[in-house]
This record gives structure tokens, sequence and C-alpha cells, in this order.
């Protein structure tokens, strides 16, 4: 596959968490700084896509996401930024482009996930009547607390969520053939780990190590599961860590 010239400006490629659009992240892009671009891929059925049908299987949405990164990145080196459902799509989506022999990400950074192995579907939210779709949407934290409390967003989110949560649960892992050799990030929020529903233990969250034989590092910030939105500027300045620890491996 061809791919264009190098440029010098990095980008960080955002993968939106279930129900977000590519202004999901926007509280936290105002903080990067200029000489590093941040992206924030659609997927159908949202935003700039409303009008299109939803894709409810994450495999596809990999590959959706797939012919957006070869667009958007052309010869920029990047790291991959996910949270949550986000962080499922950043591990197909990685397996994607190793497929396709497309330029890899110079490192990972995944927030609000254990592992892809791991399986923590207690009961389908998608089948779920909508009163109680939203009693267990607010009780995980699944959305911003700005959005459950607006009734009309909720009646433009619902169906959104309700399509990704589909795709979550139809989820089904395959380990890729070997690691990959990509440094990792993984952070979540002090409120989201334990055990029992919506947790995340400790296990859960180390298990990311298998997915590369790279360094893979762990970190735990005060908060929900939207604890990044707490977080802004660490974030951003974790994601500018790997942005320079990529370059510095690469002049190595």
């Amino acid at each position: 596959m061809e791919q264009a010239l190098t440029t010098t400006k990095t980008k960080i490629i955002a993968l939106p968490y279930a129900g977000g659009n590519k202004y999901c992240y926007r509280a936290i892009q105002e903080y990067v700084p200029k000489d590093i671009e941040w992206v924030t891929l659609e997927l159908p059925g949202r935003g700039e896509r409303f009008t299109e049908e939803f894709i409810e299987t994450i495999n596809e949405m990999a590959e959706d996401l797939f012919v957006q990164l070869i667009s958007v990145v052309g010869g920029s080196e990047y790291i991959i930024y996910g949270h949550s459902m986000g962080t499922l799509l950043g591990y197909e989506l990685l397996k994607k482009a190793r497929e396709e022999k497309f330029k890899l990400p110079n490192s990972l950074f995944f927030t609000g996930r254990g592992a892809p192995e791991y399986d923590k579907i207690v009961n389908k939210k998608s089948q779920l009547s909508e009163k109680i779709f939203w009693k267990e949407v607010n009780e995980m934290g699944g959305l911003p607390k700005e959005i459950l409390a607006n009734e009309s967003l909720l009646n433009l989110y619902y169906p959104i969520l309700k399509s990704d949560f589909k795709s979550i649960e139809n989820y089904k892992y395959k380990t890729g053939s070997l690691p990959f050799m990509i440094p990792i990030q993984v952070c979540l929020g002090t409120e989201e780990i334990g055990e029992g529903k919506n947790k995340t233990t400790i296990t859960e969250m180390k298990a990311w190590g298998k997915v590369t034989s790279g360094p893979c590092s762990f970190e735990v910030l005060h908060g929900d599961h939207f604890f990044i939105f707490k977080h802004p500027k660490a974030i951003v300045q974790k994601l500018c860590y790997a942005v320079e620890k990529s370059k510095q491996l690469s002049v190595i």
C-alpha cells in the first residue's frame, strides 16, 4: 500500500466512546499543543454522518475507521487514543492496519476499559426498555452527566448509544497472531476499579500487557468512568509524553 511522505506534525487519532462523535473529546482537545494535531474519527449515524446507517459490530466499525485512517494519516507519525468502546476499536483498528500492511501507530493510549479479552457484559443494555436503559447507563457512568441531565440530548443519543452497546455486546475477542511491538499506556478512574458489576479489576486492566511485547504502563486517576474530563490537562500531558517518547525511539 502506497503511503505519502512523512510530515513533521504528529497526529493523535482519537476513537469515540459509545455514543461519541467527532466532538466528544473537545474538552480535552483544547489543551493539545499546536505542534500536535488532534483528529477524532467519526462513525456512521452521528455528527456529520448522522444520515448514514449505524454499524453494529466492532469489526465493521474498525474497517470504516481504517478507511478514514488512511486518508487522515498520510505519511504522518501518529498515535491512537481510545476511551471505553474506543479501546476495542483501537485494538481492532490496529489489527486491521497490520493486516493491510499500513504504517502502525507509534504508541497507544487507552482509558476506561480493561483488555479486550475480558467480556464484562452482565445484561444486554441494547435490549432494555428506554427507562431501564437510562437507569443502567446512569449507574455505570456510561455518559457524561451533563448529557444525562438533558432530556433533548437523551432523545438524540438514545438510538446512537443503543446501537453502540449492541456492537459491544456482540463483540467476540480474537487475539492477533503475534503481539504488537508498540508501547501502551492504560489509565482508569478510581471509581471504576474493583470487583462486580460495571467494575474493572486490576487483572483485567493489566491484561493489556498481553497485546504488546513493548512497554505497557498502568495508572489510575480520581473519578468515575468519565474521569478523563476531570483531568483533561493530565490526559493531554500523557499523550504528549507518548508522542515525545516515540520521537526519541525513532531516532535511536
